[in-house]
């Protein structure tokens, strides 16, 4: 608890020792390679960016304030959303970039796109050449931040110690990581999906599913999977420990007998056993939450 108090206390410090100075840029290098529109046309021509780089980002903003808390407080994020997990802070081995918008209609036109999304770029063997993050900053960095750079905090991960986790992990972990009042909603309307019978994700078609099928579904689904993604993160987390949750998480990984792993891990015997502790679990907690029985400590993660 030591390290937490001194870690939060440097998180929300407002110096930096790791990053640059900010300078004021036109149309920095990284924006215009990315962005799809014209750099002579009149939405972006003269804007003025805030860039900088930190040990392990280059990041360009729009927004002065969103820059400041970024220069302030990134890299104090990134070894945040390592350490909550009992995972190693690593330094990235590829570049990453973080183009920041605060203006949805200026992100949309500018890149086409309407919310934020990181692009993991890999070469023919799969290594990370660079990775570049459309961040759309439009709310307060608590609430848009730590998702999308949990994603790429977990593929280099992965590259450094040379494992693919499941996609549930990535999708669970993104979820846990943002702010409770989050949390919360969505472990109600998961159970809004459960009281109607809907069809959802259980241990079987969660732990299996991978990126690719995860990106070939509707916008719906997509949710769906994350809420029980996350819902699996939380409960093998809390309810079993940081070190079968990780013997979980590498038992789980890309290539492996998911089943299996459930079984010399955790004890069930199969996938029917296990969701039917994974059930109640839901039930339960959802009751809780409903009766405000539930602390905000258990929804947040803690390296112990």
């Amino acid at each position: 608890m030591r390290f937490l108090a001194f870690f939060f206390a440097v998180l929300f410090s407002t110096s930096s020792l790791l990053a640059q100075e900010i300078e004021a840029v036109i149309l920095p290098t990284e924006v215009m390679e990315e962005m799809q529109v014209s750099p002579d046309d009149s939405i972006i021509k003269g804007k003025v960016w805030n860039r900088w780089t930190t040990d392990n980002f280059v990041v360009c903003s729009l927004s002065n304030s969103k820059a400041k808390y970024l220069h302030d407080n990134l890299e104090n994020v990134k070894t945040w959303l390592y350490q909550r997990w009992g995972m190693y802070d690593i330094d990235f081995e590829a570049e990453c970039k973080l183009i920041c918008v605060d203006d949805p209609e200026l992100f949309k036109k500018l890149f086409r796109l309407e919310r934020s999304v990181v692009e993991i770029r890999r070469d023919a063997d799969g290594k990370i050449k660079e990775t570049v993050a459309f961040l759309l900053l439009n709310e307060p960095p608590s609430e848009t931040l730590p998702m999308p750079l949990t994603e790429i905090c977990l593929a280099e991960f992965e590259q450094e110690y040379d494992i693919r986790f499941g996609w549930w992990v990535h999708r669970g972990m993104a979820v846990l990581n943002s702010t409770v009042p989050h949390i919360r909603k969505s472990i109600a309307e998961q159970m809004k999906t459960l009281a109607n019978d809907e069809p959802t994700f259980f241990s079987k078609s969660l732990m299996n599913t991978t990126e690719d099928d995860y990106n070939s579904f509707s916008v719906e689904k997509k949710q769906m999977f994350d809420r029980s993604a996350m819902m699996m993160c939380l409960m093998l987390k809390k309810e079993f420990g940081t070190t079968k949750f990780q013997e979980v998480m590498k038992g789980t990984a890309v290539g492996s007998n998911v089943g299996a792993a459930l079984k010399s891990q955790l004890g069930f015997e199969d996938y029917n056993k296990f969701d039917r502790s994974f059930k109640r679990y839901m039930s339960d907690l959802f009751d809780d939450v409903v009766a405000n029985r539930t602390p905000d400590s258990y929804l947040k993660i803690e390296a112990q």
